[in-house]
């Protein structure tokens, strides 16, 4: 081999090799902070749906459930869940529920899931479309 090589394409392969290693590294990193943010997301998600379907559980047991679902995060610390029922029978009961940890945080509202209010409505709404057929069958006779 010729002499006229004398190690400078060692040192453009360590820098090109330094290059390659930071991207590497960035988009695990990267991949790591959205698998942490959408784990969080549906962890709150899912406790803030199993509340409003279940009467019987309360909002702690439900941020207990959501934290215990979401588990350890890679990018940060731990996750931060607060889960609450707000609102009346009459108007409507609601689940609110946040999440946050590291730069990430999430706001969720659901209606709770009320079959009796519902079928209490349709049969308002149904009594109404008969009181006004009735109305109109008696002023065209």
């Amino acid at each position: 081999m010729k002499g006229s090589l004398r190690g400078s394409y060692t040192i453009e392969a360590s820098f090109v090799m330094a290059l390659v290693l930071w991207a590497l590294l960035f988009s695990v990193q990267s991949a790591y902070r959205l698998r942490d943010e959408v784990v969080g997301a549906m962890a709150l998600a899912e406790s803030a749906e199993r509340l409003s379907h279940n009467e019987a559980e309360p909002p702690s047991e439900a941020v207990l459930w959501a934290s215990n679902r979401a588990g350890t995060p890679f990018s940060w610390k731990e996750y931060q869940f607060q889960v609450y029922l707000s609102g009346n029978p009459i108007t409507g009961k609601k689940v609110k529920a946040s999440g946050k940890g590291g730069w990430w945080s999430l706001e969720l509202e659901r209606d709770v899931f009320d079959p009796e209010n519902f079928l209490r409505m349709l049969a308002l709404i149904h009594q109404e479309e008969e009181d006004e057929n009735n109305i109109q069958a008696g002023n065209e006779t």
